[in-house]
């Protein structure tokens, strides 16, 4: 292990009555935190003491700065995973740890990764957990690494499992006493860590938290990619703007908004609604200008959409985005000329390394290519949790309904398939694996309805929902509920915020398969005019 001598005490001023309050033999051990630090592989970068209340800024693309929840120390680490490739960790060890339950969380990434969620360790370092993170093997949020096989690896796998050694190295090494449970958080590109973990090293993590996993993939960029054609460039003939697609949203709101027996703008069971477009199609003489309708290209694009992906044979490839989500969190699919970032970079720097790749060229053939290549288990899929459940460990899932990236579809294909691979109903399942459809929740955050559900990559949407709502009532403390006491979880409490973080209203999410059911009366916002059925 190689050292550098980087310390410093941020936001502490030995000459201000803050410093008074610092525990002296803390902050020592934080300057000194590589002395006598062991892991394979790993070099300390740097140890920093950060006061409660320091804004930390954040030299890299993903976030400018964020502002400790906690007095803590601030490891960070570079860990080498091979001669062309090494993975970023920090650590935040809080003060008040031993007696917060001696826990340590991981918190997860996003997308391509490249970026430390540092809003997530500000909040989990925050209520007392070791708050682990790591760049997943690259800097940034986009994919040329990915020409080296090895930062590939990184991302597929490698850098979860060896930050999660470091971090559980560092959190022991400086507390000098051994963590007591351990936990994972993470959303999409994090949810299919989770579930990886769950899969292939169920002994890692005590307890997962898994919220729109990306387990089919790289299912997904295919999709991605005949999406994208289908849309077309703006301004063609198949494209419709965001104003078409907020139409195309109200006319599913005015189908089917009722059909869970409230009018509330969000459809409590998407599946329920059999949204037909062509309701919106023009007639003779009619525009959108004029009349509000779409062409018949247009309505065929929003078909196309809605209709699970195939291949070559009729190959099943994915589910068909879900009515009441293609306006979630502002999100829209415009894809200009073929720019979809997610399977535009695959394609260029994983499968063909080839930067000047258009998606224009992609076909279903390609779609064969990929879906035989195992991208050295890319897929997070595999339907065999009996190492989780012999382990004695718990995953919990969670996804949002609303959600337009990753259809909530699959997420219902997965636990299908474990129950149907592990010949166990919903109650043989429950005792390690659940899980939670959130209505009205877009991609991990956002929405229009009760989807704050206090779970990963939710805390930089809404900064104030931090202070605002009971940390008790999240999916993570939820989790650690179930973990440590046995209290396992039959909803996750959701809550509508405001654009301060303020509550505009709540609801219990039920677990699957009962179905959050509306009492027939009471206002939608209030928790207590819904019920499990």
């Amino acid at each position: 292990m190689r050292v550098s001598a980087v310390v410093a005490v941020s936001g502490l001023s030995l000459l201000t009555p803050a410093a008074a309050l610092v525990p002296v033999k803390f902050v020592n051990d934080c300057i000194n935190f590589a002395t006598g630090f062991e892991n394979e592989n790993t070099e300390v970068l740097s140890s920093t003491y950060v006061l409660k209340g320091t804004v930390i800024p954040l030299p890299d693309s993903c976030a400018l700065s964020v502002t400790a929840r906690a007095n803590f120390c601030r490891v960070k680490l570079k860990i080498t995973t091979s001669s062309s490739s090494q993975v970023i960790t920090e650590a935040w060890l809080p003060t008040d740890w031993k007696g917060k339950g001696k826990r340590l969380v991981m918190n997860g990434n996003s997308g391509w990764g490249g970026c430390i969620q540092f809003e997530e360790l500000a909040w989990t370092s925050g209520l007392g957990f070791a708050a682990i993170g790591h760049d997943t093997g690259h800097v940034g949020a986009v994919a040329t690494g990915f020409t080296n096989p090895e930062v590939w690896k990184d991302w597929v796998y490698r850098s979860v499992l060896v930050a999660t050694q470091a971090g559980k190295a560092a959190t022991n090494h400086f507390y000098k006493t051994s963590l007591k449970k351990s936990y994972f958080i993470g959303c999409s590109t994090g949810g299919r860590h989770g579930l990886k973990l769950a899969q292939d090293y169920p002994d890692e993590y005590d307890g997962i938290l898994a919220a729109a996993p990306a387990a089919y993939w790289p299912n997904i960029e295919i999709s991605e990619a005949l999406y994208a054609q289908a849309v077309g460039a703006e301004g063609s003939p198949t494209y419709l703007t965001r104003a078409q697609w907020d139409a195309v949203d109200a006319a599913t709101m005015a189908q089917c908004d009722n059909i869970d027996g409230v009018l509330d703008g969000i459809l409590e069971n998407p599946a329920d609604c059999a949204f037909d477009p062509e309701v919106m199609l023009c007639g003779s003489g009619q525009t959108w200008l004029l009349n509000g309708c779409l062409t018949a290209a247009q309505v065929q694009t929003v078909k196309t959409l809605y209709s699970p992906v195939t291949g070559n044979n009729g190959r099943y490839i994915y589910p068909g985005i879900v009515p009441g989500a293609m306006p979630s969190q502002g999100m829209i699919l415009k894809y200009g000329p073929y720019a979809g970032f997610g399977a535009r970079d695959f394609l260029r720097y994983v499968v063909f390394n080839n930067a000047s790749y258009d998606l224009a060229q992609f076909n279903l053939d390609t779609a064969d290519l990929i879906l035989d290549n195992e991208w050295f288990g890319a897929y997070s899929n595999k339907s065999d949790l009996s190492g989780l459940q012999a382990s004695g460990n718990k995953l919990l899932m969670y996804h949002g309904l609303a959600d337009v990236a990753i259809p909530p579809t699959a997420s219902y294909e997965y636990y299908d398939s474990v129950a149907s691979n592990m010949s166990l109903t919903s109650s043989g399942l429950d005792p390690f694996f659940r899980f939670f459809p959130i209505s009205s929740l877009g991609h991990c955050a956002q929405g229009k309805g009760a989807g704050y559900v206090g779970g990963p990559s939710q805390v930089q949407f809404y900064p104030g929902a931090a202070n605002s709502v009971p940390a008790g009532n999240s999916a993570l403390m939820s989790l650690v509920k179930w973990v440590e006491k046995n209290q396992a979880p039959k909803t996750l409490r959701g809550y509508k915020l405001g654009p301060l973080g303020e509550t505009l209203g709540q609801k219990d999410h039920c677990k699957h398969p009962l179905k959050t059911t509306y009492k027939g009366h009471g206002n939608p916002n209030n928790r207590g005019s819904w019920k499990c059925t």
